[in-house]
């Protein structure tokens, strides 16, 4: 597993937890939560992290401000062997997300893109595209990377040789149709194209379920498509016909943020190593399952902060 070559290209950014959050209160209103956690977040910093876990080192492109936040979590990722290759853009501000949870209903965020919104394209290194592997995730919460700059990423990517994955997270906007057609014009760069189960219903025009879902979107990129499905498990639908499924793994879940980034990796890394298609996702399912069953802090021990006061 050592000699696997991945990059990550995603967001690195601060995730403060809360919980239970079933609503917020009304205007001027308090109402108190049972437990948070403050730690790195972002789709590139969980996947990178949820990477190590299984004994991959990843290349790590992401942005932080040159602030107190950055600074907390570039010593945290370089804890975890990840922050080497940080970019800190001075007069910039750290990215923050305040993850709502609550048992029963799915999760909510509210995120400050901060520096995300000026990264771009030509601020990753080049030579990180020539790994065998590359994960481009957090389109939508990173502006600077969508549209023009994602299309050189997955194209110099594919030119190089590697294999590409691509996680969109979701749009703030909804899914308009020039959302929709944005990421439509990506896909025929993308070899393993990684929404959940609401990004990709959402992607192929409100399809009905996650197998349409998928099958719309396989035909539109000619790769893989991986619909995650929290603990419905996940459905995969590939070239050819294909079709595939895996049930989640039985947990008690206790932090699901993250989850999905951390499936990515889980599929990379065996997928990396010659696992075949059910291997991998089985594989990706166990480790989301994993990292979910863990405290909101302490989740990745090189680099777990206490929960804030």
């Amino acid at each position: 597993m050592s000699q696997v070559s991945v990059s990550v290209i995603g967001c690195v950014q601060m995730d403060l937890i809360m919980t239970p959050v079933t609503e917020l209160p009304p205007p001027g209103a308090t109402r108190f939560v049972d437990a948070l956690g403050l730690r790195p977040g972002g789709a590139g910093a969980n996947a990178a992290l949820a990477l190590t876990e299984v004994g991959v080192t990843p290349r790590l492109a992401g942005a932080l401000g040159d602030d107190e936040l950055g600074r907390w979590l570039l010593a945290d990722m370089q804890a975890a062997g990840v922050g080497g290759e940080l970019l800190v853009v001075e007069g910039e501000s750290t990215g923050m997300t305040v993850a709502c949870e609550a048992p029963g209903r799915d999760r909510s965020f509210l995120t400050y893109v901060g520096v995300n919104a000026a990264w771009n394209a030509a601020m990753v290194p080049p030579d990180m595209l020539a790994s065998d592997n590359v994960l481009l995730c957090d389109y939508f919460a990173a502006p600077g990377m969508q549209g023009e700059s994602a299309r050189a990423l997955l194209g110099a990517a594919r030119a190089a040789g590697a294999v590409t994955y691509f996680d969109t997270a979701w749009d703030p906007r909804d899914w308009p149709p020039d959302s929709q057609a944005a990421i439509h014009a990506l896909l025929p760069l993308v070899d393993v194209f990684l929404p959940n189960e609401g990004e990709a219903r959402a992607l192929a025009g409100g399809a009905p379920d996650a197998r349409a879902a998928a099958r719309r979107l396989q035909a539109a990129s000619g790769g893989w498509v991986v619909v995650k499905r929290g603990g419905g498990g996940c459905l995969a639908a590939g070239p050819d016909g294909a079709e595939l499924t895996a049930a989640a793994v039985p947990v008690t879940v206790v932090d699901s943020t993250g989850a999905g980034d951390t499936f990515n990796a889980g599929l990379i890394a065996a997928r990396a190593r010659g696992a075949g298609w059910p291997e991998a996702l089985e594989a990706a399912n166990a480790l989301a399952a994993a990292i979910v069953s863990r405290p909101l802090t302490g989740r990745h021990a090189l680099n777990s902060r206490p929960a804030a006061p």
